[in-house]
C-alpha cells in the first residue's frame, strides 16, 4: 500500500517518473474526480500578507485560488498586515492587524484570527502558509472549544532548519526569539492534521524536526502557471547573445541577505575580465539595496548593475537575458528559479538548501549548480555559458521541458487528496 508521503512526491528532473508519483492514468483520474469535493466546505486561507510580491504569496494566490475555482471550496481570507492595493478578485477578507495598530505579543491578533475560525461556516479546513502564521493558526485554533476546532493543514514554504535555529550574530535578544519560535513551531506542527512543504528536501527536514510519522508530512512543490508563461514567450533560440559585447544577466526577488545578492554582484566583477561589458540586471526591492549598490561600487561594476526595482510583471526584462542566476543562500522551493527555466533561459544557481537542486538536478543537462558564496565557481559557471551558444541553448530547451513537472494543475491535484481526506469531521476536538 502507498503511503500518502509517497504519493505526494518531488518531481524528478530526470523525465522518469519517480516511485510513488502518481501516472498519467491516475493524475487524469484525480482530475476527473476533484471538481466539486470542496462544495459545501469553507477553506480559511491564512497569510502573512495577499500582496503578491514575494514567492510563498504567489504560490498561496494561486493555489487558493485554484481550490476555489475548480474544487469548488468556499474561501475565507485571513491576512495579519492590511494589503497595500485593493485584492484581484472578491473573496471575503478579514485583516487581523489594521493600519497603526500592534497588540502585545501578537495576542490581538490570535484573538482576532479565534473570532473568525469560531464563526466560519463548517465544515472547514484552515490552511494557513508560512512558519508564523502556521503558529499563528494553530494555537488561534486550540483556544476554540474542541468541537468547535478545525483541521489544519499547515504549509511549511522555507528552510525550517534555517528558520528556527538560533545564532548570536544578530544579538542574544534575536536568538532567544528564534528558540522561541523553534519551541512553538514543534508544538503548532504536532498538533496540525496534515504539514505541506514545498520541496522533499523541506519534507525531510520537517519530519526530523517535528518527530511525526511521514505519513503526516507531504512534499507539493510549489505551482506554475507553464502554459500562460509559454504561451507569451515561445521557445527561441539562445544560441547567439542579443549583444555580444554587452551580455545580459539576470536575477529577480527581494533584497536581503539571505538571496545573496552580493555573491552576484562579486561575480560579475570576475566575469568583466572576460567580457567588460557584460550588465547585471536584478528585479525587486528590499532593505538591502543601499548595501548592493555599495557592494557594486567597490567591485568597480557599480554602472554595470542595473537596479530595476520591483514590477509586477517581471517576464519580458527577465526573458531578454542571455543568463538567468540564483545566488541564494537558503529558499524553500524558488519561483524565482521556476519561473526561470519556464521562460527557457539558461540558469546557475547556488546549491542550497533546500529546491534548486530538485529544480536543476545534478546531472547538468537543466542548469549548473554551485556552492552557496562560491562567487568563483559562479563566476566560472557564468562564462562557461556567456562563451557556449550550444550548451546555453540546449540548457533553455531543457528548462522550458522541465518546467511542465510544475504545472499548476498537478499542484492542485495532490492539494485535493490532502484536502480531501480532511473533509469528514473536519470540526473536531484534536486534543493534545
Amino acid at each position: 500500500m502507498v503511503s500518502k508521503s509517497e504519493k505526494h512526491v518531488k518531481a524528478e528532473p530526470s523525465g522518469r517518473q519517480p516511485a510513488g508519483r502518481v501516472d498519467a492514468e491516475e493524475a487524469a483520474g484525480a482530475s476527473r474526480e476533484a471538481p466539486g469535493i470542496g462544495r459545501g466546505v469553507t477553506l480559511v486561507g491564512v497569510v502573512g500578507t495577499i500582496d503578491r510580491g514575494g514567492g510563498a504569496e504567489k504560490a498561496y494566490w494561486n493555489i487558493s485560488s485554484g481550490l476555489r475555482d475548480q474544487l469548488g471550496f468556499d474561501l475565507v481570507q485571513v491576512s495579519q498586515l492590511q494589503p497595500s492595493e485593493p485584492l484581484a478578485d472578491d473573496r471575503e477578507s478579514h485583516v487581523l492587524r489594521p493600519v497603526g495598530k500592534r497588540g502585545f505579543l501578537g495576542l490581538q491578533q490570535v484573538f482576532a484570527l479565534r473570532r473568525v475560525l469560531r464563526r466560519v461556516k463548517r465544515p472547514a479546513i484552515v490552511l494557513p502558509f508560512q512558519l508564523n502564521t502556521n503558529i499563528l493558526t494553530t494555537v488561534a485554533n486550540a483556544l476554540l472549544p474542541a468541537e468547535l476546532r478545525l483541521a489544519v493543514v499547515v504549509n511549511d514554504r522555507a528552510n525550517i532548519r534555517t528558520k528556527t535555529t538560533p545564532t548570536l550574530e544578530r544579538g542574544l535578544g534575536w536568538a532567544i526569539r528564534v528558540f522561541l519560535v523553534r519551541l512553538m513551531a514543534a508544538w503548532s506542527y504536532r498538533r496540525a492534521r496534515m504539514i505541506v512543504c514545498n520541496s522533499q528536501a523541506n519534507a525531510e527536514q520537517v519530519r526530523a524536526f517535528v518527530g511525526v510519522p511521514n505519513s503526516k508530512v507531504v512534499a507539493i512543490p510549489n505551482p506554475l502557471d507553464v502554459r500562460e508563461i509559454q504561451h507569451r514567450f515561445p521557445a527561441r533560440d539562445r544560441s547567439s547573445l542579443a549583444d555580444p559585447s554587452a551580455p545580459v544577466i539576470a536575477g529577480h526577488g527581494r533584497l536581503f541577505y539571505g538571496k545573496g545578492w552580493e555573491t552576484l554582484i562579486q561575480a560579475l566583477a570576475l566575469v568583466h575580465r572576460e567580457f567588460p561589458g557584460a550588465r547585471l540586471r536584478i528585479l525587486g526591492r528590499g532593505v538591502q539595496l543601499p548595501e548592493l549598490e555599495a557592494v557594486a561600487e567597490a567591485a568597480g561594476v557599480r554602472g554595470h548593475c542595473d537596479f530595476e526595482g520591483f514590477t509586477p510583471d517581471p517576464f519580458p526584462a527577465l526573458e531578454s537575458a542571455d543568463v538567468y542566476v540564483l545566488a541564494s543562500r537558503s529558499e524553500g522551493m524558488p519561483n524565482s528559479l521556476l519561473e526561470a527555466i519556464a521562460l527557457g533561459l539558461p540558469c546557475v544557481s547556488t546549491d542550497c538548501p533546500t529546491g534548486p537542486a530538485e529544480i536543476l538536478g545534478r546531472d547538468e543537462t537543466i542548469g549548473r549548480l554551485v556552492p552557496v558564496d562560491g562567487t568563483n565557481e559562479m563566476a566560472a559557471a557564468i562564462l562557461e555559458l556567456l562563451n557556449n551558444g550550444e550548451t546555453r541553448n540546449s540548457l533553455g530547451q531543457a528548462a522550458r521541458r522541465r518546467a511542465e513537472d510544475f504545472r499548476l494543475q498537478a499542484c492542485l491535484d495532490a492539494y485535493a487528496e490532502v484536502l480531501a481526506d480532511c473533509i469528514p469531521g473536519a470540526s473536531e476536538g484534536l486534543g493534545g
